[in-house]
């Protein structure tokens, strides 16, 4: 260590340049660094998506998903495995543990689903490999000219195509719109009269839409290919398809019915107003984000292609308007961070020109915050940690000081002492070797404080080790910085002697200071009561201090998941859409509201058409009425909407939505689960248990998550009568999923556009139960058998959505809780459901879910690791000092700077949650930095023979004012950031809360109760060394 602190104050202008040379790179590094708003929190995880188009959720759950769900069973890695069944739409996803690849897990998915067959030609497919955060972008198209129609084909195949082309999209989704099939309306009695079945019309269709080829034909010396062109281009050539003829005259396809564009059957309806636009059916694209790639580079290429689209490809008067662009979001927590860092920089440089009284010293110091960082980006940069608010938001410029602070110091206490003299550098040597030590064990040890964060999993892991190594990159930036760049730079401008500045409220705060101490260490014993007050007061705050999982994270927008009365039509849910769009934007503060009735087109999400997602966007807070929040807004919105009849709402926000729902399996912050096989018995329960959790305070949008039991026609085959009459149910199957349905039986091509051809009979033969039993089979003799005949047609309700997790039914009942800590409120709830409930235990079992497991993990991980990092601690503190009680005494000073942490907590109405666990990590580390810098000075002293109260008496002196400034410059870092209140600022507050209020407390401990602990403890092994005087030796 000597040696090399002597090289870099000999060879000053050698470490200039390097670190300059740092500097350069880190700025690069800076440049290239995957900057988001959060970091990307979602599990690794795997979604099968199957399309059977006309299945109930009964059919879906037995015939699709369960033998894939037994596919998958016992997978390498496996976590959690959920489905969700609806009407024509499978949906199992699976979550992996953490540290899985996840193409090594799609691989592995894709591997088994070989082996699954499965009825009605269904194939399972693999969702993008996308995650909850990575919807970044989303837009509207408008246009003075096209319909509904137009726009969908122009979406569909000019601008999603255009948008894909760009690296690290990983999919646009349609949501809204008609998609154009070509209608084949087939009349029952035209085919009685022909004599004509369903499959002749299908096999005629097939065979006539090719086009062959020919081989080659040699003519000379050329050569052709032959192609034989017979593909159906239109209407008029699908019409003359001929299907029979009889009596040598041909039955064209249009003999039988009417060719038609129609659209498929519609899955969503897209609503949109924001003060301008008033959207009430339109079409939106979703663009969703590759994972792991960076959002900052993929935005700047989907803003490229959104100009190139509205400025050259897409038809005068249409065009793109973009309503949800993740940048802004970056863009305003960067804004926050930055902001706040900016006043803590500013604050720290005032404070070390007030604590030092010249600006040269000051800059000096405050030079390692900028280095410190550019040292941290290059690391950051190779190591693949992205910049986000959480791994830049826990920066304490103040802490980061902290080391240049005490080297500077050194220097200047030598400046004072002999200010005429010109300073030579092995002068300085001896003082910067002296300190060096401690300001390098207490680097490692804020270091060490940082490392249970490393023993995080999942959600918890993703937001906060990103943050232990940066502020871990920091730290080593800074005392690199410290050790190496600061003395040479102190030599430089302190060498020559110059008048000295005397901070005159300073010294008489020392001499103040050095009086009461003097007076302490008569009476030492005098702290033990007050250290025994703080103690017991630090046991009662942390009982009583309410306990969460995270913060909230704003992201400045609002999600509502909203349900409606099941099984309305899909006019009614967009009448019910537009209802709530009007609601919604009545507020003032509101910018626009976007409605998304059922799901998207490829079905990623299995709502049904009584389902509504609502977007809202908010206008900047610095607009809205002075004292307003975001939850009060809330609140008016909920007493709003709860008064509108057929509404159930639940609030959230875009991000945090999609990822509980991953994690936990609902839209909501907790979730309990009724896990049983009888849904009827089931859905019974969890009507209880909702209406005993709606009685609890806090509680809010109580509801259950699978709608409810939608009306049915069943169409129930005897098997007996069927036989009977010579037919087979296969027959019957294909009259239900052909002629009533309507099943795609070919493709027509026009340029690069696919539409498919469906056919099916006439709405008038199919639009009441009694003509769908007149509807006509054919048996093998050519006898037409009416369906009554065979099945029984009936009018009941089945379900609308069936979930199963691990191969377990259950009910999903989500809660958000408002005012109200977790724990707090699931102690209530579970006693009141324990009272008021009645279940079978053997058959119905309830379990919660989402923050609560989060929560439980965290703290249950906290609870091993942290023991361990404070043995590591301690172990530090005893290769600083040298004794193993010296080391003990320093970390007296933990559970004291608790204290103030704590009372900062209960005071402000804040929870101990995971930000603010992290902000107590990181306070004690910096609180056991003060102890190592006084007392290793101490133990320096007395290695002087200056005497062992005398020592301790110089020693605090000395230290006074390095540990009264590094005290003051942490605790003004972070200020700025534990009253911040913009989008960004959630994390941080908690965590910038603890670490400042405890300082203050750690800090007045550390100065008065150190001294005399030392004394104490010291005090009682001076005296056991000390042999006892023999009698004789008195005698004279």
């Amino acid at each position: 260590m000597k040696k090399l602190i002597y090289e870099a104050i000999h060879r000053r202008a050698l470490m200039f340049v390097l670190f300059g040379l740092l500097a350069v790179i880190g700025y690069y590094a800076w440049t290239r660094l995957a900057i988001d708003a959060y970091p990307d929190i979602a599990d690794v995880t795997v979604q099968v998506v199957t399309q059977v188009p006309g299945l109930a959720a009964e059919e879906i759950e037995q015939q699709i998903s369960i033998p894939i769900e037994r596919a998958m069973n016992g997978m390498p890695g496996l976590n959690v495995m959920r489905s969700k069944n609806t009407f024509g739409l499978s949906t199992v996803v699976l979550v992996f543990d953490d540290g899985i690849d996840d193409y090594w897990a799609r691989q592995r998915v894709q591997e088994r689903l070989v082996d699954v067959e499965l009825p009605y030609d269904a194939v399972p497919g693999l969702n993008p490999l996308t995650s909850p955060t990575g919807e970044i972008f989303r837009y509207v198209l408008e246009s003075d000219r096209l319909d509904l129609r137009e726009l969908t084909d122009l979406h569909k195949w000019v601008i999603i195509p255009r948008l894909k082309q760009v690296t690290g999209v990983a999919d646009v989704s349609n949501y809204g719109g008609i998609t154009t099939q070509y209608q084949i309306e087939v009349n029952p009695h035209k085919m009685e009269q022909y004599n004509v079945t369903l499959g002749d019309i299908t096999e005629k269709i097939e065979k006539n839409n090719v086009n062959a080829g020919g081989s080659m034909l040699s003519r000379g010396d050329l050569s052709y290919v032959i192609r034989g062109i017979g593909l159906v281009k239109d209407l008029t050539d699908l019409g003359r398809i001929v299907i029979k003829t009889e009596n040598g005259i041909p039955v064209y396809l249009d003999d039988l019915g009417t060719l038609k564009y129609g659209s498929l059957e519609r899955k969503g309806v897209l609503g949109f107003f924001d003060g301008v636009r008033d959207h009430s059916d339109g079409v939106e694209g979703i663009v969703q984000m590759l994972r792991g790639e960076n959002p900052s580079k993929v935005l700047e290429g989907v803003h490229l292609a959104v100009d190139e689209l509205n400025n050259e490809a897409l038809p005068e008067g249409t065009r793109l308007h973009v309503f949800m662009d993740r940048t802004n979001l970056v863009d305003m927590t960067l804004h926050t961070v930055s902001h706040t860092l900016f006043e803590g920089m500013v604050l720290v440089v005032l404070v070390l020109i007030l604590f030092l009284g010249n600006w040269r010293g000051a800059l000096l110091v405050a030079l390692t915050i900028p280095l410190s960082l550019l040292i941290a980006f290059i690391l950051m940069h190779l190591t693949d940690i992205p910049a986000n608010l959480l791994s830049l938001g826990a920066i304490d410029f103040g802490i980061l000081v902290d080391g240049a602070i005490v080297m500077m110091e050194t220097i200047l206490k030598k400046r004072e002492r002999h200010p005429d003299e010109i300073l030579t550098e092995d002068s300085i040597l001896r003082r910067t070797t002296e300190v060096a030590r401690p300001i390098f064990f207490s680097t490692l040890i804020i270091i060490t404080a940082y490392l249970p964060l490393f023993a995080f999993e999942h959600i918890e892991k993703k937001l906060f080790t990103p943050m232990a190594y940066t502020v871990g990159y920091a730290l080593l930036g800074a005392l690199a910085v410290a050790l190496f760049l600061i003395p040479g730079l102190a030599f430089y401008a302190y060498r020559k002697p110059r008048k000295i500045y005397h901070n005159r409220w300073l010294e008489k705060l020392g001499e103040i200071y050095h009086r009461q101490i003097v007076a302490l260490l008569d009476k030492p014993k005098r702290v033990l009561l007050p250290l025994l007050v703080i103690l017991v007061a630090a046991g009662v705050l942390s009982y009583t201090v309410g306990k969460d999982f995270l913060p909230p994270l704003d992201e400045g927008a609002i999600w509502i998941q909203v349900q409606l009365p099941p099984g309305i039509s899909i006019e009614k849910s967009k009448e019910m859409g537009a209802e709530l769009r009007k609601a919604v934007k009545q507020f003032d503060e509101v910018s626009y509201v976007m409605t998304q009735v059922g799901r998207d087109d490829e079905g990623a999400e299995a709502f049904s058409l009584s389902h509504i997602e609502c977007g809202v966007g908010l206008k900047p807070y610095d607009t809205w009425k002075f004292g307003k929040t975001k939850a009060d807004l809330i609140e008016e919105m909920s007493e709003t909407l709860s008064t509108m009849p057929g509404y159930t709402v639940s609030f959230s926000q875009p991000i945090i939505d999609m990822v509980m729902d991953q994690i936990a399996g609902a839209h909501s912050d907790l979730a309990i689960k009724v896990y049983g096989d009888d849904i009827t018995d089931t859905r019974h329960i969890a009507d209880k248990v909702v209406n005993v959790l709606r009685a609890i305070p806090g509680a809010a949008d109580v509801a259950i998550d699978q709608e409810p039991p939608l009306p049915q026609l069943q169409i129930v085959a005897d098997r007996d009568r069927i036989a009977q009459y010579g037919l087979n149910f296969s027959d019957v199957a294909d009259m239900i999923e052909l002629a009533i349905g309507g099943k795609a039986i070919s493709q027509i091509f026009v340029g690069s556009k696919s539409y498919d051809v469906i056919c099916r009979f006439d709405d008038a033969s199919r639009d009441t139960p009694e003509s769908i039993g007149n509807l006509l089979l054919t048996n093998g003799a050519g006898a037409k058998i009416p369906l009554s005949q065979v099945a029984e047609v009936k009018m009941t309700t089945g379900a609308s959505t069936i979930s199963r997790e691990m191969n377990k039914r259950h009910l999903t009942i989500h809660i958000n809780l408002r005012g109200v800590d977790l724990t707090e409120f699931l102690n209530k709830a579970n006693r009141l459901i324990d009272k008021e409930v009645a279940y079978n235990h053997d058959t119905v079992h309830l379990q919660w879910a989402g923050q609560f497991e989060n929560q439980n993990r965290a703290y249950k991980r906290l609870a091993a690791v942290v023991p361990l990092a404070l043995g590591i601690m301690l172990l530090l503190l005893f290769a600083a000092c040298g004794k193993f009680r010296q080391a003990a005494l320093m970390m007296c000073v933990v559970p004291l700077a608790l204290f103030g942490g704590m009372l900062a907590l209960n005071v402000r109405g804040m929870t101990l949650n995971v930000s603010s666990a992290v902000g107590f990590i990181a306070l004690i580390g910096v609180a056991i930095q003060n102890g190592v810098i006084m007392i290793s000075h101490i133990n320096n002293l007395r290695s002087r023979d200056r005497g062992f109260k005398q020592s301790i008496i110089t020693g605090a002196k000395h230290r006074f004012r390095p540990i009264l400034m590094t005290a003051t410059v942490a605790v003004l870092g972070l200020l700025p950031a534990s009253l911040s209140t913009g989008i960004g600022s959630d994390v941080q507050r908690p965590l910038a809360t603890v670490i400042v209020y405890g300082l203050l407390f750690a800090t007045v401990i550390t100065l008065y109760v150190l001294p005399a602990l030392y004394y104490l403890v010291e005090k009682h092994y001076l005296d056991e060394d000390t042999p006892p005087v023999k009698p004789e030796d008195t005698t004279v």
